[in-house]
């Protein structure tokens, strides 16, 4: 999955910025830009900015392309402009495109809702446009997906396979990024850190935490001090016998 920043596209300064905390969020509306599948990011915003409409910036807090790209627009916490009255509580996700959506991208939009609820330490409530305010956005084609729990397979990790009852490096590096990875592999080099005395959360998510205790098992071990969890790190995971005051 790919997540192109502000930077990324080449996004304006806006004119102004409000935030919010994460208590403050309750919600997440899903969108449509109506319009075709191959308009810019940049042209969006111009739109947005301009005459016509007078915002201060793009009004989604994300954008998801046909092909699964997501696209930050005024991010997780910055107050958009997407749905009256729900711009404080609501996330707004919108896909690009015109109820045409994609399996790339509902997929995208279902990492978006999950991540939203992960970081928010709770459920979201899954809304379209139209159920917040007199708009046949985002398409009954979307709307039926809300409706329907927004239904998606998550993005596979590869799978953790176990010999002579060691798991065995499944054949990515875990580290930071964005999207942030999750799955299995990262679930199984978290849980046998906590087991040896590594003060660690076992969510299956690698995050900065997971980092930190990374950087500091790599220290301990004499291991390139990386962050990140390649093979050698993995595989030093099994074998290394001290524990982390020693």
């Amino acid at each position: 999955m790919r997540l192109v920043t502000r930077a990324g596209w080449k996004a304006r300064a806006p004119k102004n910025t409000y935030t919010v905390t994460w208590a403050t969020r309750t919600e997440f509306f899903v969108h449509h830009t109506d319009g075709p599948q191959d308009q810019s990011i940049k042209s969006i915003q111009d739109f947005h900015m301009g005459p016509s409409r007078g915002w201060s910036d793009i009004g989604y807090n994300f954008l998801v392309h046909a092909d699964g790209t997501i696209y930050e627009g005024r991010g997780w916490l910055t107050v958009g402009a997407h749905c009256p009255d729900h711009n404080r509580t609501g996330i707004g996700v919108a896909f690009i495109g015109d109820n045409n959506p994609t399996a790339a991208a509902k997929k995208s939009i279902r990492y978006l809702y999950d991540e939203a609820c992960r970081r928010a330490g709770r459920k979201l409530r899954q809304l379209g446009h139209g159920d917040r305010f007199p708009t046949a956005c985002p398409g009954p084609r979307l709307q039926a997906w809300v409706d329907a729990g927004m239904p998606a397979e998550a993005e596979e990790a590869p799978k953790v396979v176990v010999k002579d009852g060691v798991p065995q490096w499944p054949g990515r590096v875990l580290k930071v990024s964005e999207p942030m990875q999750r799955g299995d592999d990262v679930k199984t080099w978290q849980g046998k850190l906590a087991k040896r005395g590594w003060t660690i959360d076992v969510d299956g998510w690698y995050g900065p935490k997971s980092r930190t205790v990374c950087r500091g098992y790599q220290r301990a071990t004499g291991l390139p001090v990386t962050g990140e969890v390649d093979a050698a790190t993995w595989e030093m995971t099994w074998s290394w016998t001290k524990a982390p005051s020693e």
